[in-house]
C-alpha cells in the first residue's frame, strides 16, 4: 500500500467512476485500474463492484475510505508542519471545525490573538453540527473541532478538553410582546414563536423543559442549525430561542436581546475541544489550543473519549 494507491481509491470512491477519476488525477485508466488491484492485493479485498452507475464501494472499501483520508490528511499536516518549522513560517493551514456557539464568538476572538502573534498563521475553518464535525475529524479533514459534548456523542477514538459550562437562558428580542405583561413566565413563553435546533436530542431536550413542569409542549414555529438565521430571526420577529449567554452576548449588551433565566437545569452540559487520540498536534495548532484554554481560564489535558461521558 503506497500514497499513490491510497489517492486514487479516494478519487475513484469520491467520483464514483473509474472513468472520471483518471480524467481527474489526469492518468490512464488502465494505469488507475491496475492501482486499484494492487491496493486490493496487498488488501486481500475487493474495494469496488461494477454497478449501473458506475464504480460501488464494496463493505471492505466503506471500512477503508475514512481511514485513507486520515492517513492522506495527516500526510499533508506533517509535511505542512515540517515546511514551516524548516522556512520559519510559511504554508501550514490549521484545519478547525466549530460549532456555531463557539463560531460565533471564542473562536474568532482566539484566531484574532494567535494573528496578533504569528502573523503567518493561516487557517481553514468549517462550521456544522457536532455529528458531522467529529465524522471530519475522524477522516481527518480537519484537525481540531470546537463545539458542544452531548451525552450521546460517539468518542471512540478521539478526546475531549472541555473548556467552558454552556447553559441556556431563554432569548427573546427586548420589544417582544411576552413582555406585555412584565416579566414572563415559562408557562406564557409556551405560546410564543419557538426556534429550536435541527436536531433531535436537543428538540427532545427542549420538549423536557415543559414536561418536567406539567405544561404543553408548544409546537416548534422554526427548526435550524443556523446561527445567522437564529439572531436574524430573534431580532426580526417575535421569535424565541434557548442560547448560551456568549452566542448572543454582542446582541444583550447593546439591550436588543434579553435573557430570561427560566431556572432550568436541563440545557447544561460542557464544551471544549476535541481531537483525535494519539495524534500530536503541530507548534501552530498548539499555539492555538493554548490561547483556547487562556480564553477560558482552563490549563487541563485532552481528556480520552471513553472517560469523558459528563452530560
Amino acid at each position: 500500500m503506497d500514497v499513490r494507491q491510497l489517492i486514487r481509491f479516494v478519487t475513484v470512491a469520491d467520483l464514483g467512476s473509474y472513468n472520471r477519476a483518471a480524467q481527474a488525477l489526469s492518468v490512464s485508466q488502465p494505469s488507475l485500474t491496475r492501482s486499484i488491484q494492487l491496493l486490493e492485493q496487498d488488501l486481500d479485498a475487493r474495494l469496488f463492484e461494477r454497478g449501473a452507475h458506475g464504480a460501488l464501494l464494496t463493505a471492505m472499501g466503506e471500512e477503508l475510505l475514512p481511514r485513507a483520508r486520515m492517513i492522506l490528511a495527516e500526510r499533508a499536516r506533517a509535511i505542512a508542519a515540517i515546511g514551516a518549522l524548516r522556512g520559519g513560517g510559511g504554508a501550514e493551514r490549521i484545519m478547525i471545525g466549530s460549532d456555531g456557539t463557539f463560531a460565533a464568538r471564542r473562536l474568532p476572538e482566539a484566531l484574532a490573538s494567535m494573528v496578533a502573534e504569528d502573523g503567518d498563521a493561516c487557517f481553514h475553518v468549517v462550521e456544522g453540527t457536532a455529528a458531522t464535525l467529529l465524522a471530519a475529524l475522524r477522516e481527518g479533514r480537519i484537525s481540531l473541532a470546537l463545539g458542544a459534548r452531548a451525552p450521546w456523542l460517539d468518542l471512540d477514538g478521539l478526546t475531549f478538553e472541555p473548556l467552558v459550562e454552556e447553559r441556556a437562558s431563554v432569548m427573546v428580542r427586548s420589544r417582544h410582546r411576552v413582555f406585555a405583561g412584565g416579566i414572563p413566565d415559562l408557562a406564557s413563553l409556551a405560546q410564543a414563536h419557538w426556534i429550536v435546533p435541527d436536531q433531535d436530542n436537543l428538540v427532545e431536550g427542549w420538549a423536557r423543559m415543559f414536561i418536567q413542569r406539567d405544561l404543553p409542549v408548544p409546537p416548534i414555529a422554526m427548526r435550524t442549525s443556523s446561527l445567522t438565521v437564529i439572531r436574524g430571526a430573534l431580532l426580526a420577529g417575535d421569535f424565541i430561542c434557548l442560547g448560551d449567554h456568549s452566542t448572543f452576548a454582542d446582541l444583550i449588551a447593546q439591550g436588543q436581546l434579553v435573557a430570561l433565566d427560566m431556572g432550568n437545569p436541563v440545557y447544561s452540559r460542557p464544551a471544549g475541544l476535541f481531537r483525535r487520540s494519539g495524534t500530536r498536534l503541530s507548534a501552530r495548532e498548539r499555539a492555538l489550543v493554548a490561547l483556547l484554554r487562556h480564553q477560558s481560564g482552563k490549563a487541563c489535558d485532552l481528556m480520552p473519549g471513553a472517560g469523558s461521558g459528563s452530560t
